[in-house]
Protein backbone atom coordinates (compact mmCIF):
# COMPACT_ATOMS: atom_id res chain seq x y z
CA UNK A 1 0.00 0.00 0.00
CA UNK A 2 1.74 2.87 -0.89
CA UNK A 3 0.74 6.79 -1.48
CA UNK A 4 2.90 8.85 -4.31
CA UNK A 5 3.07 12.57 -5.55
CA UNK A 6 4.14 13.45 -8.52
CA UNK A 7 6.03 16.18 -9.63
CA UNK A 8 3.98 17.96 -12.52
CA UNK A 9 4.33 21.09 -10.62
CA UNK A 10 2.33 22.95 -12.76
CA UNK A 11 1.62 26.79 -11.96
CA UNK A 12 -1.97 27.35 -11.67
CA UNK A 13 -5.01 29.90 -9.97
CA UNK A 14 -7.38 27.11 -9.00
CA UNK A 15 -10.24 28.50 -6.87
CA UNK A 16 -8.80 31.39 -5.21
CA UNK A 17 -5.67 29.44 -4.48
CA UNK A 18 -2.27 30.73 -6.90
CA UNK A 19 0.26 27.93 -6.41
CA UNK A 20 2.26 25.40 -8.02
CA UNK A 21 0.30 22.22 -8.35
CA UNK A 22 0.71 18.37 -8.31
CA UNK A 23 -1.30 15.37 -7.57
CA UNK A 24 -1.55 12.56 -4.61
CA UNK A 25 -2.86 9.46 -5.08
CA UNK A 26 -2.76 5.36 -4.53
CA UNK A 27 -1.81 2.65 -6.24
CA UNK A 28 -4.66 0.30 -4.93
CA UNK A 29 -7.79 -0.05 -7.29
CA UNK A 30 -11.23 0.93 -5.83
CA UNK A 31 -12.34 0.87 -2.27
CA UNK A 32 -9.12 -0.28 -0.77
CA UNK A 33 -7.15 2.85 -3.00
CA UNK A 34 -10.10 5.36 -2.29
CA UNK A 35 -9.80 4.11 1.88
CA UNK A 36 -5.74 4.93 1.78
CA UNK A 37 -6.09 7.97 -0.07
CA UNK A 38 -8.33 9.53 1.95
CA UNK A 39 -6.95 8.64 5.39
CA UNK A 40 -3.13 9.95 3.81
CA UNK A 41 -5.06 13.07 2.66
CA UNK A 42 -6.67 13.58 6.19
CA UNK A 43 -3.45 13.90 7.47
CA UNK A 44 -2.26 16.24 5.66
CA UNK A 45 -5.19 18.15 6.47
CA UNK A 46 -6.91 17.93 2.79
CA UNK A 47 -10.73 18.02 2.78
CA UNK A 48 -12.58 14.95 1.19
CA UNK A 49 -14.32 16.83 -0.79
CA UNK A 50 -11.27 18.25 -2.54
CA UNK A 51 -10.85 14.76 -4.22
CA UNK A 52 -10.78 14.72 -7.98
CA UNK A 53 -12.22 11.81 -9.87
CA UNK A 54 -13.66 10.10 -7.06
CA UNK A 55 -14.69 6.48 -7.58
CA UNK A 56 -12.47 5.94 -10.74
CA UNK A 57 -9.08 5.18 -11.74
CA UNK A 58 -7.70 8.48 -11.52
CA UNK A 59 -9.20 9.56 -8.18
CA UNK A 60 -6.60 11.58 -7.11
CA UNK A 61 -6.41 15.31 -4.70
CA UNK A 62 -4.37 18.36 -5.84
CA UNK A 63 -1.80 19.10 -3.91
CA UNK A 64 -0.11 22.65 -3.90
CA UNK A 65 3.70 22.65 -3.07
CA UNK A 66 3.81 22.90 0.40
CA UNK A 67 1.38 20.39 0.55
CA UNK A 68 3.49 18.26 -2.22
CA UNK A 69 6.50 18.63 0.35
CA UNK A 70 4.43 17.56 3.63
CA UNK A 71 3.05 14.36 1.47
CA UNK A 72 7.08 13.44 0.93
CA UNK A 73 8.18 14.27 4.66
CA UNK A 74 5.23 12.32 5.49
CA UNK A 75 5.92 8.71 3.65
CA UNK A 76 4.53 9.70 0.20
CA UNK A 77 6.53 8.19 -2.28
CA UNK A 78 7.56 11.01 -5.34
CA UNK A 79 6.73 9.91 -8.92
CA UNK A 80 7.04 11.73 -12.42
CA UNK A 81 4.06 13.03 -13.54
CA UNK A 82 3.22 11.14 -17.02
CA UNK A 83 4.34 7.75 -17.62
CA UNK A 84 4.80 6.97 -13.50
CA UNK A 85 0.77 8.03 -13.36
CA UNK A 86 -0.27 6.70 -16.40
CA UNK A 87 1.27 2.89 -15.32
CA UNK A 88 -0.98 2.98 -11.84
CA UNK A 89 -3.81 4.10 -13.51
CA UNK A 90 -3.88 0.77 -15.89
CA UNK A 91 -2.70 -0.99 -13.23
CA UNK A 92 -5.55 -0.08 -11.78
CA UNK A 93 -8.20 -0.15 -14.22
CA UNK A 94 -6.80 -3.46 -15.02
CA UNK A 95 -7.15 -4.73 -11.47
CA UNK A 96 -10.90 -3.12 -11.37
CA UNK A 97 -11.86 -5.37 -14.79
CA UNK A 98 -11.15 -8.71 -13.48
Amino acid sequence: MTVYVDDMQLEAVVGPVDGVWSHLLSDLPGEAGRRELLDFARRLGIEERWIQNAGTATEHFDVTEPTRQRALALGAVPIAYGRAVAAITRSKRSAEDR
